[in-house]
Parts: C-alpha cells; sequence; structure tokens
C-alpha cells in the first residue's frame, strides 16, 4: 500500500538562487545537502546527474515532505510538454494573499486563485518557480469533503500532498497502481485542466481524462492524459528541467505483486528496502519500504 509522498527530486538552473526563491517566498528551510549517486542516476536514465549537488528543503513546521532540489536544469525545459512527473502540489493556507506575496519573485503566476468544484472546498492556483517548474498551490477548505484527506500543514506554503503525472495511456497508468497496489483510485473522469490546455494550444474547456490514486496518509497521485503531442521522457540535451523522480513510502506487506525495480536497495542482512521502479508512463518512482523484506529461507 501507498503511505506517504517523502520526496519531490527537481533539477535547478541555479542552485543555489532557487534555494533562495524557496526560503524566501515559500518559507522553506534546509535541511541537507549532497550529491546524486551514479547508481541513482543511472537508474532513472539520467546518468549526467551523477555527482550534481542537491539541497533538501522541507515547511519549517507541519509534515516534512522534502522538496530536493538538484544542479542540472536547462533553460529549455517547458513544464508540461512530456509525459512524467509534471507538477507539485503544495498545501498552502490562503492562495489570495499568496498569490500577492509572489509579486516580483521569481515564481511567475500563472492562473487562478480559483474554485476547483461546483461544492467551493477547494480553492487553486497555479505558478511556476525559477525554473519553470510547475507548482499547484491549494487550500482546501474541509479536508473531510475530499477524496484525499491529508493532515493540514500550519505553515503558509506547506507540503506536497498530490504529484502530478501527464501520461499518454490513462489506462496503462491506472493499471499500474491497481495491479501493485491496495489503495483506492477515482476515475479516468472528464475534467477541465486549463494549464494543460495552455501548454497544448487548446480550448480551455477542454476536457481531459484524470484519475486520482489515494494514499494512507492523505495523500495522493494524479495523472492526466496528455495529448499524443506530448513528448517521451527523459527529454533531449537542453530540455531538461522540472520534477525528475518522487520518493514514496510503501508498506510492503499489502503488495499485490512484486514490484519491476530498476535498482534494488538492500540493508546488511541481505533485506528488501525498497528501490526504483520506471512507470508505464516512463516516470520514475523511488520506493522506501517501511519495513525490509527478507529473503525467503532455502528449502
Amino acid at each position: 500500500m501507498l503511505k506517504s509522498i517523502l520526496m519531490v527530486w527537481l533539477l535547478a538552473q541555479d542552485l543555489a538562487l532557487t534555494q533562495v526563491a524557496y526560503e524566501d517566498y515559500l518559507g522553506y528551510r534546509a535541511v541537507d545537502e549532497g550529491v546524486m549517486s551514479a547508481e541513482l542516476a543511472g537508474a532513472i536514465a539520467r546518468p549526467q546527474l551523477a555527482g550534481r549537488r542537491f539541497v533538501t528543503l522541507v515547511p519549517r513546521s507541519g509534515p516534512q515532505v522534502g522538496i530536493r532540489i538538484v544542479q542540472g536544469g536547462q533553460s529549455g525545459f517547458e513544464p508540461m510538454r512530456r509525459v512524467g512527473w509534471s507538477a507539485v502540489e503544495l498545501l498552502v493556507q490562503d492562495p489570495v494573499s499568496l498569490k500577492e506575496g509572489l509579486d516580483g519573485s521569481a515564481f511567475r503566476h500563472l492562473q487562478g486563485p480559483d474554485f476547483l468544484t461546483d461544492q467551493k472546498n477547494i480553492l487553486a492556483m497555479q505558478v511556476t518557480g525559477p525554473d519553470q517548474e510547475l507548482f499547484y498551490l491549494t487550500h482546501m477548505i474541509d479536508p473531510t469533503q475530499s477524496f484525499l484527506q491529508p493532515q493540514p500543514n500550519p505553515e503558509p506554503v506547506g507540503h506536497t500532498f498530490i504529484m502530478v503525472m501527464g501520461s499518454n495511456d490513462i489506462t496503462a497508468s491506472v493499471a499500474f497502481w491497481q495491479q501493485h497496489f491496495e489503495n483506492g483510485v477515482v476515475g479516468p473522469i472528464p475534467y477541465r485542466i486549463g494549464v494543460l490546455s495552455e501548454a497544448y494550444d487548446l480550448p480551455l474547456e477542454t476536457e481531459h481524462a484524470l484519475a486520482l490514486v489515494s494514499m494512507a496518509d492523505g495523500y495522493g497521485i494524479e495523472i492526466d492524459h496528455y495529448p499524443e503531442s506530448a513528448a517521451p521522457v527523459p527529454a533531449p540535451e537542453g530540455q531538461q528541467g522540472g520534477v525528475i523522480l518522487v520518493s514514496l513510502s510503501v508498506d510492503p506487506r499489502t503488495l499485490k505483486v512484486p514490484l519491476p525495480w530498476e535498482l534494488a536497495y538492500h540493508d546488511q542482512d541481505g533485506g528488501l528496502r525498497g528501490g526504483v521502479v520506471r512507470l508505464p508512463s516512463g516516470a520514475p518512482i523511488e520506493v522506501a519500504f517501511t519495513e525490509s523484506v527478507l529473503p525467503a529461507p532455502a528449502d
């Protein structure tokens, strides 16, 4: 079972400048730094990122879902023009005042704040960050009325609670989660996604197929069906950016079938503790088991 989102990995053209923007305008704080290993870079089909510096930032309080910024973004990146991970959705307290607070910053307003449903329970806006990374900034008025019920965050800008992914084959993408995990799924259903329509020069009233996978701790994965012209991942040289990896917490006792590892992590006793998996869209996930799975004893 999928439990939580642990970490979002995204590319920055200038690591220091992006860090300052997140600290100054999102209120995040740095908690660690390091370099990407060659093994992980290879597993996510981005070997050029081996040895690149990263810094991890989290909200100052509340649930500590990390955003790990990796040096390696490129100026030709365009959000939502490729399948794979496309947007980071953060819980925020007041999108209206936040929009005003981002004026003059490296964050560029795209749409909203608007209510997403007729019930007027979810108020959200969309912005891009210093490296054209796409954020949905969302206020849930009453989480108990929603399919997802994340823990509230006391900060004006809180933690990631939904990761958005684009797919050319939403049926195959949904089937992957249903094949391996016991989590609930809603959709696919037709839904207006303004920033997606704008990215492909489609009328704003265009409806796109959308599905939502729920997690045990109130988080979720949104899967959007992208137009056929969406390019595959990873992007070619000059166009790389955005979210490159998402780390998820998984209870291995409830897996329906084994995961297809690109890279497996083992502990000192030989127990499987997670690894990297490639989704049907081409987007990778890093899985962290809540407990190690020991190998079966020999007969």
